[in-house]
This record gives structure tokens, sequence and C-alpha cells, in this order.
């Protein structure tokens, strides 16, 4: 007999993610955001073995109890509702946003993810435009690879000297994060992705266009009031793009984790 999967969250990578694991387990998906009494209810009465929890934190209007079958429980990002039945003995969690094969082929999600919004909303080609890349992580190299390969002047800014010189060794032109705001001008993007607020606002307007591409709450140090017209916050670009491929990247991490 098949475990039993609960899919919850109303994000359309679900839905494929759904689909490719259904050949080793029976699933069932939630297509919410909020935990209230009726989705307990309704979780409860099914006994899943396994749930899976949104991306982004899921939403209480109750208190979050998860039933008796859970044995194992994929989490997304967090919250303390979480972490409290996480902590659980006869739960396992497991953080799929740390897996590392996933982050890395996410990563790659995410450049190509980025390539199709600049020309979406930009409407121009990226070959010899200036882009500063903010981060020098998954993302960030990803990213800066696929532009170079387009034709972009791509310059790497970062505060580890590590990264920095990482940077250098690849070919990329280099500045510190400190001195990113001498590489300002119209010709130039900034993109964003350190996941914290570092960026006055009135220092970000004077790019062509400030991509952010780090979770909530974005890099801008004031991100709530004076938002600069030209700061895009870019995030959950496979899903946004590339639903099928992102929702089957998910369901390898799942079925990774249950050894099938």
């Amino acid at each position: 007999m098949k475990k039993k999967i609960a899919i919850i969250g109303t994000d359309p990578r679900l839905n494929f993610l759904q689909q490719s694991v259904s050949e080793y387990l029976d699933t069932q998906l939630y297509p919410t955001m909020t935990w209230d009494t009726e989705l307990r209810e309704t979780i409860f009465a099914y006994e899943p073995e396994v749930i899976f929890l949104p991306i982004q934190p899921i939403q209480t209007d109750c208190s979050l109890e998860l039933p008796p079958s859970c044995q194992t429980l994929f989490i997304g990002k967090t919250n303390e509702s979480i972490d409290r039945e996480s902590k659980k003995d006869t739960i396992q969690p497991f953080y799929y946003l740390e897996d590392e094969e996933w982050i890395w082929e996410n990563a790659n999600l995410t450049a190509e993810g980025f390539i199709n919004y600049f020309y979406l909303y930009e409407k121009q080609a990226i070959y010899n435009k200036k882009f500063i890349i903010t981060g020098y992580g998954r993302v960030g190299k990803r990213l800066a690879l696929a532009l170079h390969h387009l034709g972009a002047e791509v310059i790497i800014s970062v505060r580890s000297e590590l990264q920095l010189y990482e940077a250098k060794s690849s070919g990329y032109q280099i500045v510190t994060l400190d001195n990113v705001l001498d590489q300002q001008g119209e010709d130039a993007y900034l993109v964003n992705t350190i996941p914290t607020k570092w960026l006055n606002n009135e220092y970000a307007a004077s790019f062509s266009r400030v991509f952010d591409l780090a979770s909530n709450p974005g890099c801008l140090l004031d991100n709530e009031n004076n938002i600069p017209l030209n700061y895009s916050l870019s995030t959950s670009l496979p899903g946004m793009y590339f639903p099928q491929d992102a929702g089957q990247l998910l369901a390898r991490s799942v079925l990774k984790h249950l050894a099938f």
C-alpha cells in the first residue's frame, strides 16, 4: 500500500509536484495557504504519513496540530507554529529549501527566469548591457554565467573577499559592496541576490533598474515607504515561468528523501 502525502499550498509548482510523486505515493493537494479548522479536520481524516508544507509559511486560523499519522514533514520557510510541530519525537522534519541539489537546480531556473523577466519588462536585449550582481552565492553564480554568455558586461559586488576573488578568477569585473554605488547610472542594472536589507532607497533610484531576486523583505532599507519606481521585487521566478520544471524539481527532492 502506498504512503499518503498531503500537499498544502497554492503555488502552481505544487500541481506538478503532485503529478510527479503520484506513481509512488497516494496524493492529496489542498490549495490553501491557511491552516484552519476545516483543513485540520480534512487532513486528520485523510491520515497522511507525509505532509508537504508550502514554501512560504502557512498562516494559521487555529492551532497548527498535525495528525498522529504524520511521520515526515517537508518544510519550506518556517515560523513558530511549524517549528513547534517539527520538534515532536514522532515527526521527521526535512527542510527542502536546504537540499543542496535543489538549491543549485533552482538557481539554474531562477537565472533563466530572470532573463525571461528582463525581456518581458524591459523589452531590450541583454547583449552589451551592464549588470551589477550583488551576492555571489548559487543564484549569483548561475545568473552571472547566463548573462555573460548572452554578451552582457557583468560586475560582481560582495563584501566577502573570498567570493570577490572567486568571481575575479572566473573572469568577472568586481567591486566591493561598500563601493557598488560608484557603478550607479542610467546604463547600469542592479540585480540583488543578498537576502538582507542593505540598499538605501535614494541610492536605488540612481540605477537604470533594481531587480531584487532575494526573498521578502528584499534589499531596500526602507521597503514600506518611498519605494523607487525603478525597483522590482522579482521573487519566485521558477514558479512564475517554469512551474512544471520547478514542481518536478521539488518532487525529486521529496522522493530522494523518502528513498524512492
